[in-house]
């Protein structure tokens, strides 16, 4: 069995859909739950959070450590490099990079150059700029962002974020939040499914990830759009393995682009329980294969996959029993503060609406046994 080291912000669900592929997981993350310890053969935690982003000196020093106990045959980055490619790069020069290159982040990260290949190739993508919109209205129509970051966290409205050199402005555009799962190789890109997205928001993080449900259907215009706008992003970026492509759909308009996210991400839970396995999909694509057939065996169920975030100042976890269906179990012990990630649920059902239906309970469900797991 190979060994692979990982490395994200929160490394369960890599690890998982690595080991159902037949590799032995190294991992660093900055959470290290209880999940991850179950499935990794090794793991290292990591300095960092989800608004500040990964310590570049911690990880490395994580990595040596893995990497010495361990023959990885590469290294995968999960979410949590969107943004820092210098670190791409460090640990590129390191190991083997088993995905996109800082090269490929830069191209789809830099918002003037992302909205040029959306232009030139007549990919609907909202309009940007780097001053602040005026004052009419309020300025309610525009969306302040950090170049480069996903996630949400960073989104906000224009006055609510101090201005700073790596912000700029989007306008904000109707339409359901739609993600595209895509697998890449030598300039081409599959489809492999679209899952709804949704928001968890905060007064100050309107667009906080709240979850993903998916496969959702899509008429066949609105899916080869979208196909062809990610072979677009494909072939400029040369991108590699998998990745997502975040739409806004409304009906009778083309697909709004929003931003590619050139890695695996949140997909993986909504996903990774048909065959073959995401992470086998991924490293073929590194080797430059594209599958000839989606994702199998998934028999028509679907599943919601959300976050569940502290709703409180601060709460320490005990080592009260989970139910099954809840994921990222912290260990006991963790200090989670307001508006951080407790864990993650999963729910399944035979449509959409009845997936999502039964997350919303499991949600408030777990929200009300919080007393319980947590120490008093």
């Amino acid at each position: 069995m190979p060994d692979i080291l990982i490395a994200t912000f929160s490394g369960r669900p890599l690890a998982a859909s690595a080991r159902r592929a037949g590799y032995r997981p190294f991992v660093a993350d900055i959470f290290a739950d209880n999940d991850l310890r179950d499935l990794a053969a090794g793991f290292r935690t990591v300095a960092g959070d989800f608004v500040d982003g990964i310590d570049g000196g911690s990880l490395m020093r994580a990595l040596e450590e893995l990497a010495a106990i361990s023959d990885p045959v590469g290294l995968v980055l999960g979410p949590g490099f969107e943004d820092r490619p210098e670190l791409i790069e460090a640990v590129a020069a390191r190991w083997r990079l088993l995905g996109n290159d800082a090269a490929a982040h830069r191209s789809l990260k830099d918002p003037e150059r992302f909205a040029a290949i959306c232009a030139a190739n007549g990919i609907r993508h909202p309009e940007i700029r780097r001053t602040p919109p005026v004052k009419e209205n309020g300025g309610e129509e525009w969306l302040s962002k950090r170049a480069g970051a996903a996630g949400g966290l960073h989104i906000g409205m224009p006055g609510s974020r101090d201005p700073a050199p790596d912000r700029y402005y989007q306008r904000r555009m109707p339409g359901a939040s739609v993600s595209a799962l895509f697998v890449a190789a030598k300039g081409e890109a599959r489809l492999l499914g679209f899952s709804r997205q949704w928001a968890a928001p905060t007064p100050d993080q309107p667009f906080r990830f709240g979850g993903a449900c998916g496969p959702v259907t899509l008429p066949p215009e609105t899916a080869a759009a979208m196909a062809r706008a990610v072979g677009v992003m494909a072939r400029e970026a040369g991108l590699v393995g998998l990745g997502s492509a975040d739409f806004l759909l409304e009906d009778g308009a083309e697909p709004i682009l929003l931003e590619i996210n050139p890695r695996p991400g949140a997909s993986l839970d909504v996903f990774d329980h048909g065959e073959p396995p995401l992470f086998a999909m991924h490293l073929s694509a590194c080797d430059g294969l594209l599958p000839s057939s989606g994702i199998g065996g998934l028999d028509g169920q679907v599943r919601a996959c959300g976050y569940v975030y502290l709703e409180e100042d601060v709460a320490r976890i005990g080592a009260a029993g989970w139910p099954d269906w809840v994921a990222d179990r912290p260990v006991p012990g963790t200090l989670i503060r307001l508006g951080e990630p407790v864990c993650t649920l999963s729910a399944t059902a035979s449509s959409p609406e009845a997936a999502m239906a039964l997350l919303a309970a499991r949600t408030d469900e777990i929200h009300s046994q919080m007393g319980t797991i947590r120490d008093e």
